[in-house]
Parts: C-alpha cells; sequence; structure tokens
C-alpha cells in the first residue's frame, strides 16, 4: 500500500494525505458524513451503502496470525479445528467487517476448548501475538507479519475477501477521483 501512495503523491505532488485508523462503522459514517474524501476498507462491509462506489484494489483470504514458536507456525494451512485448545485473540465488533465476524462466530461456536479475548485495534492484536499471548485471525492484505517474530499461515476457510477503496458516488473532487483511479492502477500493476 505505501508504494501506491508515493505513485500517487509522485503524479499529484501537492494534494495533501491524511492517514487516520477508525473502527470500521466510524470509516463508513466519516464517509457518509463528508468528513472523509475516501476510505480503505473490505467490500463486504460496504454492501449496505447504496451511495458509494467502490475500487478494487486486491483479493485475499483469511490467515492465523502465529507467534514464530508456536507449535502451529510451521504449517502451510490450519483447519478451524487446530485452533481447538488454544488462547484465541477475536477482534471485536466495531473492529470486525462482516466476513472476518461470521469467521469469528464460527469459530467461537464450533471450536473446542477455547480461551477467548477480545482486541479493538489491529496493531494492538499484532503486538499481543508477538507477546505470546495468543493468536488471531484476520483477512492476509491485513495480516502484519514479522517473520522473526509472528508468522501468517493460511486458514481453510473459503470466504470472499476484496479489499478497495471507497467514495462517495457523487464525489466531484476531481483529486479524489484521481487518487481512486491511481491507486487501483498501481493495484493491477503489482
Amino acid at each position: 500500500m505505501p508504494e501506491m501512495i508515493k505513485a500517487f503523491h509522485r503524479e499529484y505532488p501537492n494534494c495533501k494525505i491524511f492517514l487516520e485508523e477508525f473502527d470500521h462503522n466510524r470509516l463508513k459514517h466519516h464517509l457518509i458524513d463528508h468528513d472523509s474524501d475516501v476510505i480503505f476498507t473490505t467490500h463486504d462491509d460496504i454492501t449496505d451503502l447504496a451511495e458509494v462506489k467502490y475500487y478494487h484494489l486486491f483479493s485475499g483470504h483469511f490467515v492465523a496470525i502465529i507467534p514464530v514458536d508456536h507449535h502451529l507456525s510451521d504449517r502451510e494451512e490450519l483447519e478451524l479445528d487446530d485452533l481447538a485448545g488454544e488462547k484465541i485473540l477475536l477482534m471485536d465488533n466495531n473492529w470486525c467487517p462482516p466476513e472476518q465476524l461470521k469467521l469469528q462466530e464460527t469459530i467461537r461456536k464450533k471450536v473446542d476448548d477455547l480461551d477467548i479475548r477480545y482486541v479493538n485495534d489491529v496493531e494492538i492484536v499484532s503486538l499481543m501475538v508477538k507477546a505470546g499471548l495468543g493468536i488471531t485471525v484476520m483477512p492476509s492484505f491485513v495480516a502484519i507479519e514479522k517473520a522473526d517474530e509472528i508468522k501468517a499461515v493460511k486458514l481453510n476457510y473459503p470466504a470472499p475477501l476484496d479489499y478497495g477503496l471507497v467514495c462517495r458516488k457523487d464525489e466531484a473532487d476531481p483529486l479524489v477521483l484521481a487518487f481512486c483511479q491511481v491507486m487501483q492502477e498501481q493495484a493491477e500493476g503489482m
């Protein structure tokens, strides 16, 4: 993502870019209320909003984020049942787009003997995994991996996961529209 933003900034050096992290519900409200021009989010998170335009950037899958010294970290892929008996760090509902929330509910209801904790920030949950406090699940395009501390292992859980930019359909600012277009072109070139 930094490369895509850098490419846009090279083309439009006078445009001011401000990035801020919010839970997914607040992000949508900021966009609709005209407090933000563009948001980055998953496609499933905006299907209930008719007044927005979605620009696809990339697709992914769900992964488990695991400390490198954990006994599951050497696996290529995990079944949900492999999480039985583990300390699981789940994102709270305000930080979960719909597909992730479905996955978390499936884990909570179908996987035996879990010790579940809830977290409200992606950076915090990564820090907790690095500290050995548990493992978490998230989309592969969100996963923060540091090979010497944590590892992302694919989950065998098929779900449509698309990530992109969203702006209002009535957006008229040419810089906002150019930003969306340049980001989409950069993503296609990756």
